[in-house]
């Protein structure tokens, strides 16, 4: 949706953040459709929405005002630099186990820190003064925390994971085959383990061995004045 978005709140380009919060939510209270039943007053609320949500992030607002309208009409996509971690992994789940180094021992990488957990999305239904005049509203959501008592590890409390005895903690196994045109070496996932190169005998009570457990959250989110229908936070 093409235009000058300082035109579309009426603010100037020198104008602060809160003078664009301020304008942004006069003309929202103005404009929304539930308010404003006249011609193109959905169409003008989704125009200042668009330029409320350029104007008020600094990066974003700088590519306007450098650029116009084409700065900021991929703003969201992400940039190259969220790729990196995940296209290694997805390269060494490829090709993990083919690579080979003195002896024949394979050269894999072990990925190393924390490792980001799943995405939690809620859809959230609003009353109309919640909508346009916006709140704080308390959620309750379920997720995955590591296991108090086992502290993650999915043993029972006393005992720890023992190394695998098929892939010998490798969480590899190699099969080799003869052919008319030599040896070939097959890597696959140790089928005991799963590939983690550890087995568990004495599983956690209260988690099953999974050394994760679901537990229920209370989550406060600021709902900003003016949202629209697809709003996401």
């Amino acid at each position: 949706m093409a235009g000058d978005y300082y035109e579309i709140l009426g603010v100037s380009r020198s104008a602060d953040k809160e003078e664009i919060k301020r304008a942004y939510r006069r003309l929202a209270r103005k404009y929304h459709p539930d308010v404003n039943k006249e011609s193109g007053a959905e169409e003008r609320f989704k125009e200042i929405n668009r330029a409320y949500e350029v104007l008020s992030e600094p990066e974003t607002r700088a590519r306007f005002d450098r650029f116009g309208e084409a700065g900021v009409s991929g703003a969201g996509a992400p940039g190259f630099q969220d790729f990196g971690d995940s296209f290694a992994d997805i390269f060494e789940s490829f090709f993990q186990g083919f690579s080979t180094g003195a002896g024949g021992q394979q050269q894999g990488r072990r990925r190393s820190g924390p490792v980001r957990g799943d995405d939690l999305r809620l859809d959230l239904r609003l009353d109309f003064r919640e909508a346009v005049f916006g709140g704080e509203k308390e959620l309750r959501i379920k997720h995955l925390e590591t296991c108090e008592t086992c502290t993650g590890t999915g043993a029972k409390p006393g005992t720890r994971p023992q190394t695998c005895s098929t892939c010998t903690g490798s969480g590899q196994v190699r099969r080799a085959t003869r052919t008319p045109f030599g040896s070939f070496t097959q890597v696959s996932v140790c089928p005991t383990c799963n590939g983690t190169g550890q087995v568990i005998e004495d599983k956690c009570e209260t988690c099953g061995g999974r050394g994760q457990k679901e537990v229920m959250k209370k989550l406060k989110i600021t709902i900003p004045a003016g949202v629209d229908n697809g709003t996401r936070l």
